[in-house]
């Protein structure tokens, strides 16, 4: 009889993780079709301010390039990485950065769990081979021990894909924080291995 109460118990503990995770999943595909018009966005806040000259917007967007990298999601379980290509397209190295930490939030597949998906982005900065993060962290962006460690191997795989990046510094609201998310300690910089 014991036995009974458990399995249904387990049962309905599994019913409402799957019913919460499907529930989480649309917000995934909602924002899949949002990105590509925050990338044009920046591009044209850029080129506002240089209106009074016509030729250097149409100068700055043919001077964009696109490169293929490959970005880290975490499988639907939580339980690995999975990479899967992105096209990324910048004008300078500063906004290539950018690309590539929105490839992070967004996947492919509505099954995979972007890690970085409502995190903020406040600044990114390169100097000297480092790559400082600042970043914001809402409290419904908090995952537990083994996500937050996907999360930071996802960041650093990606960005340690372009060759002239040595270190990555990642500060949580400016400042050099012990741990990402409360569980695993946070190198103030990481290094290429």
């Amino acid at each position: 009889m014991k036995n009974k109460k458990w399995w249904g118990l387990a049962a309905i503990v599994l019913s409402i993780s799957v019913v919460t995770a499907c529930g989480a999943k649309p917000t995934t595909n909602a924002g899949q079709p949002g990105v590509p018009p925050t990338e044009v966005q920046p591009d044209q806040s850029d080129s506002n301010p240089q209106t009074p000259n016509q030729e250097e917007p149409a100068n700055q967007e043919r001077e964009k390039q696109e490169q293929s990298i490959t970005a880290y999601v975490s499988d639907s379980d939580l339980m690995g990485l999975k990479s899967y290509s992105a096209k990324i397209q910048f004008a300078d190295d500063e906004e290539k950065y950018k690309q590539a930490l929105k490839a992070l939030q967004t996947s492919d597949h509505p099954e995979d769990i972007p890690l970085w998906k409502k995190i903020e982005f406040k600044s990114v900065k390169f100097s000297d081979g480092t790559l400082t993060i600042d970043i914001r962290i809402p409290a419904d962006a908090r995952l537990g021990a083994g996500g937050e460690s996907f999360a930071i191997e996802a960041l650093t795989k990606t960005l340690f894909q372009f060759d002239e990046i040595h270190a990555v510094d990642v500060l949580v609201d400016g400042q050099a924080a012990e741990s990402l998310m409360g569980h695993v300690t946070l190198e103030h910089p990481f290094h290429r291995e």
